[in-house]
């Protein structure tokens, strides 16, 4: 899966659309996940397991929690995929 970070971004702003029932073109990336988007615990869960199905991620909760912005969320889920599955995907 070689995606460049718009495609990241898209990815992750489309299950966090779908999440918050929310139109994904509202969706920034300084756009914080609670404050702004409305998110709980619940939602942040639910993003966590539909990130770790879709790109076949195995994402630690504690880490999961420090995130804030979408963007935040985009570096996470870039970087697991690294690490997990090799620094050239």
């Amino acid at each position: 899966m070689n995606m460049d970070q718009n495609e990241w971004r898209t990815k992750v702003t489309a299950l966090i659309a779908e999440i918050r029932e929310l139109d994904a073109a509202t969706i920034m990336g300084e756009s914080r996940l609670r404050e702004d988007l409305g998110m709980d615990s619940l939602n942040s869960l639910e993003l966590l397991s539909g990130l770790g199905e879709q790109f076949k991620l195995d994402l630690p909760i504690e880490d999961a929690l420090a995130l804030v912005t979408v963007d935040d969320a985009c570096v996470f889920v870039m970087a697991a995929w690294k690490a997990q599955h090799g620094a050239g995907a």
